[in-house]
């Protein structure tokens, strides 16, 4: 992420102070500073079109927030700019909504579903904080919510992959040990959002991809 300029911190400090956005702070673990985060005031609510009614939920949920949660939360939004700049994106289904939780057969959240012009895929965004028996029971969900027929019941005609974004390579080798679908892919963060959207460097169980492969059958 590039550094604000003066100028940039300057309006930043004029949006703050006349209320189009607001701002607060958390612990940046890996720059060990506290680092700034801004949203929306109350005007700039208004401005852009939201009912002045809800203004206070949104900014508890921010202010709630621990940094951890703050920190994937960008990383999240990393992806989603990636995929918006690099593709046509029709649709973001994040995993804030509550369409998730009805799907009470499932039993993960997921990060996004996203719809491109390239296919549809899951996107998870993990800071290798689960270990254990987490990681494999998520798969294992996904997997089932594919196989058991549920997944096209929701998402008729559309593709199927999961595109898990990590911190190493020696991340990605421990979790491949665990997978057993060729429909779950992986790649660190680091290389997702410098190398091109179209780049092959996706891991799976069966060799490497790119999304231009997405159309192809698990075999």
């Amino acid at each position: 992420m590039t550094l604000p300029t003066s100028s940039t911190n300057r309006e930043l400090l004029w949006l703050v102070s006349e209320g189009y956005l607001d701002r607060r702070y958390y612990a940046d673990t890996f720059a060990r500073v506290q680092t700034p985060l801004y949203y929306l005031g109350k005007l700039g609510w208004q401005v852009v079109g939201n009912a002045s009614g809800e203004y206070k939920p949104y900014r508890l949920r921010i202010e709630q927030r621990s940094g951890r949660q703050l920190q994937h939360t960008l990383m999240i939004y990393d992806v989603f700019v990636k995929f918006l700049m690099e593709s046509n994106v029709r649709r973001i289904i994040d995993g804030e909504k509550q369409f998730w939780l009805e799907l009470i057969d499932f039993g993960n959240i997921p990060d996004a579903w996203i719809q491109f012009d390239g296919g549809e895929v899951f996107i998870e965004v993990d800071r290798d904080t689960e270990w254990g028996e987490v990681p494999g029971t998520k798969f294992d969900n996904y997997v089932r919510f594919k196989t058991s027929g549920a997944y096209d019941k929701v998402f008729p005609g559309c593709a199927f992959k999961v595109l898990f974004i990590t911190t190493t390579e020696s991340r990605i080798e421990a979790l491949e040990r665990i997978i057993t679908s060729d429909n779950i892919w992986f790649c660190t963060m680091e290389e997702f959002l410098t190398e091109k959207l179209t780049q092959a460097h996706w891991f799976a169980l069966r060799g490497f991809y790119a999304l231009s492969d997405l159309g192809k059958e698990e075999m």
